[in-house]
């Protein structure tokens, strides 16, 4: 699906490796479903961009693309309009599950999003302490 569209990703992360409290399962759940929306919702030859930074005892992951942006965030069974075109599949549920795990994990989900501009998911994880 990238590669027809033309998207390209940008990575960065932390200086070092990091570990983190975290079901494995369920956060690849919620990356899944964010970069999957970043895929659907962006333009042609566009890039996204997923970062890691470490502040304090926290891991914050960011995804961010230069799409058609999200009007309404996390309401269940919302889906854009250009997402019920024949290519855009899904309940409308991702966002909530989304939202729903991270805060199982005593964490938090902030989103930014400007229609015609883009969105941003930033999520954190705990940070994994040596025994």
């Amino acid at each position: 699906t990238c590669s027809a569209k033309g998207i390209t990703f940008d990575l960065t992360f932390a200086d070092s490796i990091q570990m983190v409290y975290a079901d494995l399962g369920k956060i690849q759940q919620v990356l899944y479903n964010l970069i999957d929306n970043a895929i659907k919702f962006s333009h042609e030859d566009s890039i996204i961009y997923i970062q890691t930074s470490i502040r304090y005892e926290k891991i914050f992951i960011s995804i961010k693309d230069t799409g058609i942006g999200i009007p309404k965030i996390f309401e269940r069974f919302y889906k854009t309009d250009l997402s019920r075109g024949k290519d855009k599949k899904g309940t409308g549920l991702g966002l909530a599950i989304v939202k729903e795990i991270i805060q199982a994990h005593g964490e938090n989900i902030d989103v930014v999003s400007t229609e015609g501009v883009g969105t941003e998911f930033i999520f954190s994880l705990p940070k994994a302490t040596a025994l």
